[in-house]
């Protein structure tokens, strides 16, 4: 059966859920799909990448006001074969205000408010009415969908199914080995520079591994955002200026994991965290806190999670990885196997089934959900 699916997305930069995007529906593009996506906001950096795997880019919205978005959306007809499938909250509004009710689905990409900087009853209030009007929701994560329903914002009436992001190679591709300790490690992360993400937490952990002497350390940290100023500014008054390189931006995530030692990610909150499964494609063993949705990818018993928020936890944990051959190749075995469980082709599978319910419902005009399952709550 030839399925039709219009993505819409708040931008195609390079986010978390917008590298997933581009995966997913480069997956849906090989099994036949025609896919479009337009995106409202932002620079665009993935475009071409979308343009290369035979994707439509729809950029007519970009330079709109919101306002202008809504009357363009209404404007355009919609048949009832095409699958509308939001992401991000502007874009999920977006549908909610201008498709008929029960006609799109939307994916939740983070277990944070609708819009953080709204007063909560607002977000809230928007985040239900998108909900109530979607046919539908996923959840990356059970992290996401117990945030969902802890602010109870999906109700009785609403149906919200997990489907984990994936991945196009579930093989690693580079196996690091450790080095002696005369030699200078690699740490790094990959990480908006946002309050979510932590990164003073990974800065005085770095401190404390300078102030031991050993093993020696550089961090490098790739990404941008609000908070780089006062980041650098920090690395400076901790004295660790000289051991931490900021990259900004890059599309070549994996040649910088490929150059790593130890991948640490800090944040105090991740809906999926796309980041972790990139280091474990690439042979680096990964060090995060427990929390969130963080042990949903990592596996339970990963030797790399950390039950504390102390820099001194976290530097001890680099510290055991970088000098200790058994645990860092312990980590590297565990990761594999751990791989396994995120194939793209899973999350398409689960992806093609909820689109066929849509358009079940839009032929029959009646709920294919079963009412004991639809209760506010997630299937996995």
């Amino acid at each position: 059966m030839s399925i039709s699916v219009l993505h819409i997305i708040t931008t195609i930069d390079l986010g978390g859920a917008e590298k997933q995007l581009l995966t997913l529906a480069s997956c849906q593009r090989e099994k036949g799909y025609h896919v479009e996506v337009i995106y409202l906001k932002g620079k665009s950096l993935l475009a071409q990448d979308f343009l290369d795997q035979g994707i439509i880019i729809n950029n007519t919205y970009s330079a709109m006001s919101f306002f202008k978005q809504i009357l363009k959306m209404r404007r355009r007809r919609f048949d009832r074969q095409i699958i509308v499938h939001a992401h991000l909250p502007r874009a999920e509004l977006l549908s909610a205000i201008t498709l008929k009710t029960k006609s799109f689905i939307v994916t939740r990409h983070n277990s944070e408010p609708f819009f953080p900087k709204a007063p909560t009853w607002i977000s809230r209030a928007l985040s239900r009415y998108v909900l109530n009007r979607a046919f539908a929701s996923v959840s990356i994560s059970k992290a996401v969908a117990d945030y969902l329903n802890m602010t109870r914002e999906l109700s009785s009436s609403n149906y919200n199914q997990v489907i984990y992001y994936g991945i196009k190679d579930i093989s690693i591709k580079h196996i690091k080995k450790t080095k002696d300790l005369a030699n200078v490690f690699q740490v790094g992360t990959v990480s908006r520079l946002v309050p979510q993400k932590n990164i003073p937490l990974l800065l005085t952990a770095l401190k404390n591994i300078d102030s031991a002497g050993t093993p020696r350390v550089h961090l490098s940290i790739v990404g941008s955002g609000p908070l780089s100023e006062e980041l650098e500014t920090l690395s400076i008054q901790l004295g660790i200026e000289k051991s931490v390189s900021w990259l900004g931006q890059t599309k070549d995530t994996l040649s910088f994991f490929r150059s790593l030692d130890v991948f640490v990610l800090t944040s105090d909150y991740e809906g999926f965290g796309l980041v972790m499964l990139e280091a474990m494609t690439q042979g680096v063993p990964v060090i995060a806190r427990r929390l969130s949705a963080i042990p949903e990818v990592l596996g339970e018993d990963h030797p790399g999670l950390i039950d504390s928020n102390r820099p001194e936890d976290i530097a001890d944990k680099i510290r055991d990885f970088l000098t200790d051959i058994r645990m860092f190749e312990n980590c590297l075995d565990y990761q594999s196997n751990r791989l396994r469980e995120f194939p793209i082709s899973q999350s398409q599978a689960s992806h093609e089934d909820l689109y066929l319910k849509l358009l079940k419902h839009n032929q029959e005009g009646h709920s294919v959900f079963i009412k004991s399952q639809n209760q506010g709550k997630t299937l996995g």
